[in-house]
């Protein structure tokens, strides 16, 4: 019997320590610019503790002494990470992430410590975060961006032909054209030509409405998105 005991209180043990490791919920999925609240509360008053987050062992956020203390952060949260401070006294230590980055991407750490700085409470979130198509030509990723440059070739009472040149870009984009409620109204196929790894392409098409006119160029490799827009007015 004191063997099946002794047993039964390492599984136990063991067990413990497991889910420990393992954040307390399924992952939070987000799309990249988007704010997000990492939820973590605990049965007692956080007036008088230090709430403590950390990602994957960078700092993220520390309440303590009963205020913010941005000087334990590192920079890539700088500016961007909020708490709830009027619901500390009821346990609330949920952090709000504005912005979000594919990099802040991670397990989190939520901490509660006491005076004496003993971990006295532990939660863990696993955050996701999505890439979205967006203009990244002033990033740091490698590649030629696509940036569309639009012009109307032609005006002739009752239609205009308009022209877009996207140069020198790599990989090869999509590029279509758009009226302002998101119709493509390309009508014709693109002229291509290549230098090296890079692509030059012109899309012409005509139109016979009066509209706003956007050219859309798309790299989904580099998760980029770049357009530009002209008005024509047809008589």
């Amino acid at each position: 019997m004191e063997l099946l005991v002794l047993v039964s209180l390492c599984l136990l043990t063991f067990t413990g320590k497991a889910f420990g490791d393992k954040p307390n919920q399924t992952p939070i999925t987000i799309k990249e610019d988007e704010s997000v609240i990492l939820p973590c509360s605990f049965s007692t008053s956080l007036t008088d503790k230090r709430i403590d987050w950390k990602k994957d062992g960078e700092d993220v956020f520390l309440y303590e002494n009963g205020r913010v203390n941005p000087s334990s952060q590192d920079e890539q949260f700088s500016g961007r990470v909020s708490h709830f401070p009027d619901e500390v006294k009821s346990g609330n230590a949920s952090i709000t992430i504005k912005q979000a980055k594919v990099s802040d991407s991670g397990t989190y750490t939520c901490l509660y410590l006491n005076e004496e700085g003993k971990v006295e409470g532990r939660k863990q979130i696993e955050l996701i975060v999505e890439y979205i198509l967006k203009d990244r030509s002033g990033g740091k990723i490698n590649g030629a961006f696509a940036k569309p440059a639009v012009s109307r070739l032609n005006t002739d009472g009752d239609w205009a032909l308009l022209r877009c040149k996207v140069l020198g870009a790599s990989p090869k984009p999509t590029v279509v054209w758009h009226d302002s409620e998101g119709n493509n109204v390309s009508d014709r196929e693109p002229e291509v030509s290549k230098e090296g790894d890079h692509y030059n392409i012109i899309l012409e098409t005509k139109v016979t409405k009066t509209d706003n006119y956007t050219c859309v160029a798309t790299q989904n490799e580099h998760n980029h998105q770049s357009n530009d827009t002209t008005s024509v007015y047809i008589r």
